[in-house]
């Protein structure tokens, strides 16, 4: 009996032990080969950070649906440009500033290839698929000719070194390239002059930037974590291998595509291989080969006796192939931050409401990517820089600017307005909350990434426009009122009398 018991203890025993109060901590058969490594946030990426680069790289190369979601998020967040405009209390520095920065935009490219909103999305786009990008302020001379002496280089991952870590004799700690002091505050970023992977006579000695002049472009996903990962690191391998299933697929159905179907007959005899079996006619030695034929639409051909005709079937994928692929783009999708039907264009299966959930679920992870990284370390950043030089350089006079700076440096930043979904409600509603008081015209004009200032000069030039174009043909400019229009014309009745 005592045995008995014993023996259930010792079944039973174990399954307690092996418990946890999380499912997702269990140490039993379901959680047998779950590799979750215990690395620190640097630890865990900086060793991986080369590969996952060059094969985000080359799956936004070669990858449709991964290089279709990068360039979606990007156009997204950037779309034409995410626009400046000064707020200093001081009316004459806000419009001279304003004026201003509207050619410096124009000039930042040292190579002149593109203009700074051209700059964000090439900004945009090497954080989503590099996971990072390094901005490096270079200070100009007057004698070069720029509105504002200052221009900025946008540099890929690879300036600076991931595997650069070390303590320096000051105290200061080099952690992947980035220098911090005894504070945790970024000081320097350790920097190759030349692109490592893109020049035969690259130099490796590396040069001490001061961070001063550096933009960090990335998305610090855990505290603490100094370098930025790839957005697609989620989908990679299942991107990979499902475009890899699809080309095999695509293969296998072009090498089948040229047979229809075999003729076959259970038994042969040597004569069977001296004649043609569709014409009769003799295979020759001179001949070489089974003679073509032309055959017209619609003939039947008949077959020697005991000949068998197997037709191939239509080349059947099988059933559920479709949900299967949409099942992967759903996946890919996910892994990528953007919504299925952006991605893929299938909006089947969703209705008005739907989409407008859709979209507006999109929209805000895109404007918190707008205002957390491009806006706060870019564009701020950008701003900063150039407003200092613009003063410096005496391009703009500002009094006092060393101590009353933020006077001065006050500006916001308007990303380009999401397309309506439906014009006529959208438009609707934005008048009726403005009449209600539960928003005014300057701020939904600011959504639009317009300036309401802006506008009102435009409507008003247009009009003086068409008054005068009135005047100069005779006519009454009184008649471009409405109220006016709606009046019945001079010498007709009134059909009040």
């Amino acid at each position: 009996m005592l045995a008995t018991v014993k023996k259930a203890l010792a079944a039973v025993i174990p399954r307690f032990m092996n418990s946890a109060a999380y499912e997702g901590a269990t140490q039993g058969r379901r959680g047998n080969g779950w590799n979750a490594p215990g690395g620190g946030p640097n630890n865990a990426l900086n060793g991986n950070l080369p590969t996952l680069r060059n094969r985000s790289r080359a799956a936004y190369r070669n990858n449709p649906w991964l290089s279709l979601g990068i360039d979606k998020l990007v156009s997204n967040e950037v779309g034409t440009g995410i626009t400046a405009r000064s707020l200093a209390e001081d009316e004459t520095f806000r419009q001279a500033a304003n004026a201003l920065w509207a050619k410096s935009v124009e000039e930042f490219d040292p190579e002149g290839v593109l203009n700074f909103y051209g700059m964000q999305t090439q900004a945009s786009r090497a954080r989503n698929v590099s996971g990072e990008v390094f901005i490096r302020r270079r200070r100009r001379r007057l004698s070069d000719g720029l509105a504002v002496p200052v221009q900025i280089q946008i540099l890929e991952s690879e300036f600076v070194p991931a595997d650069k870590s070390e303590r320096l004799p000051n105290g200061n700690i080099i952690v992947a390239g980035i220098e911090f002091n005894r504070k945790g505050k970024r000081v320097a970023y350790h920097m190759y002059t030349d692109h490592p992977a893109d020049r035969s006579s690259f130099d490796n000695r590396l040069i001490r930037v001061p961070a001063s002049d550096v933009i960090h472009h990335y998305l610090p996903t855990r505290p603490g974590q100094v370098r930025g990962e790839p957005v697609t690191v989620q989908s990679l391998l299942k991107a990979h291998t499902f475009d890899s299933y699809d080309d095999a697929e695509l293969v296998r159905k072009q090498t089948r595509a040229p047979f229809t179907g075999f003729l076959y007959r259970e038994q042969y005899s040597d004569a069977d291989y001296q004649y043609d079996p569709i014409s009769g006619d003799p295979i020759t030695v001179e001949t070489g080969a089974v003679p073509e034929i032309d055959a017209q639409p619609g003939n039947i051909l008949t077959g020697l006796p005991g000949e068998k005709l197997d037709l191939f079937s239509g080349d059947d994928t099988g059933q559920g192939y479709a949900d299967f692929m949409r099942q992967q783009l759903l996946a890919i999708a996910a892994g990528a931050g953007i919504p299925y039907e952006i991605l893929t264009g299938d909006w089947s299966k969703v209705n008005d409401r739907l989409v407008r959930a859709i979209l507006n679920d999109f929209h805000r992870s895109i404007e918190a990517m707008q205002d957390q990284l491009m806006i706060f370390q870019v564009c701020r950043g950008v701003w900063g820089w150039w407003m200092n030089s613009a003063v410096l350089s005496g391009a703009l006079t500002a009094p006092h600017y060393a101590t009353d700076r933020d006077s001065y440096i006050k500006h916001e930043w308007r990303p380009q307005g999401w397309a309506y979904v439906n014009p006529v409600q959208d438009v609707q509603a934005k008048l009726e909350a403005i009449a209600g008081g539960l928003t005014s015209r300057d701020a939904e004009v600011a959504k639009t990434g317009w300036d309401a200032e802006d506008i009102d000069k435009q409507n008003a030039e247009a009009e003086k426009r068409r008054r005068d174009a009135y005047e100069s043909v005779g006519l009454d400019p009184s008649l471009l009122d409405p109220k006016q229009k709606q009046a019945s014309p001079p010498g007709e009745p009134n059909d009040d009398k």
